[in-house]
């Protein structure tokens, strides 16, 4: 069972009476509907709702260098929207490093000292990254090895199934309708009013699917400009 892109944004336009079941969506309202679906999908995930989205990655330390890219040619092709713990792995053993704010790193006085990495600060920018670590990495080298958040793939053509697990999708066609609802100004009737309620205990909901029992809880992401996720794999 999938929705895509297109059937989405339908099914919520029906929830406020936008159409009748039986007429197709014109294509500029789906047009439409595409960038407040794909808004609103960024702005849940600066919200926390992201453990479906965590993954792993690796990229090999260089001797003396402090600065790894993230980004197309840089030290790893995926740009994290957060990073959540790293570790230093070296002669088959992990390390787990200590993460700083961009104060404390650019407060260390002597940035090029070597050693075995025990630190690190990660700047996210709009378009990329870049993780600092200190010390600078001697000789011995070594593997970052870190969890992250990858960004939900956009959603920029009809077709495009969701970026999200199954039970998600009632939630996002009730979120959908919500906003359409303030956009036509049927937020403050008996309808909207029954939408808007139906969204937020949805959204609840998916915060608490999200989590899982024993799974930990939801961090709070920062709220970044996003770019597309150029694989969508």
């Amino acid at each position: 069972f999938s929705l895509t892109a297109s059937d989405l944004v339908t099914e919520a336009r029906k929830k406020i009476g936008l159409h009748e079941t039986e007429e197709p969506v014109e294509a500029a309202a789906v047009v439409s509907g595409l960038v407040t679906l794909n808004a609103m999908l960024k702005a849940w995930q600066t919200g926390g709702v992201s453990l479906t989205h965590r993954t792993e990655g690796s990229f090999a330390l260089v001797a003396s260098d402090v600065d790894y890219v993230f980004g197309s040619g840089g030290s790893f092709t995926t740009v994290p929207l957060d990073i959540e713990d790293v570790r230093l792995t070296r002669s088959s053993v992990d390390r787990v490093m200590t993460e700083i704010s961009r104060q404390e790193y650019y407060a260390i006085p002597v940035k090029t000292t070597t050693g075995g990495p025990t630190q690190w600060f990660y700047d996210r920018q709009r378009s990329g990254g870049t993780m600092y670590v200190w010390p600078a990495p001697d000789s011995t080298g070594g593997t970052i090895k870190f969890t992250y958040t990858r960004k939900i793939w956009d959603m920029d053509a009809n077709a495009d199934d969701l970026d999200l697990p199954q039970e998600w999708y009632e939630g996002v066609i009730y979120g959908l309708a919500d906003r359409f609802a303030e956009e036509y100004g049927l937020i403050s009737t008996p309808l909207g009013q029954r939408i808007a309620q139906k969204a937020a205990a949805s959204l609840q909901e998916i915060k608490e699917f999200d989590v899982g029992e024993g799974m930990g809880s939801l961090r709070i992401l920062p709220a970044y400009g996003h770019g597309r996720y150029a694989s969508r794999r």
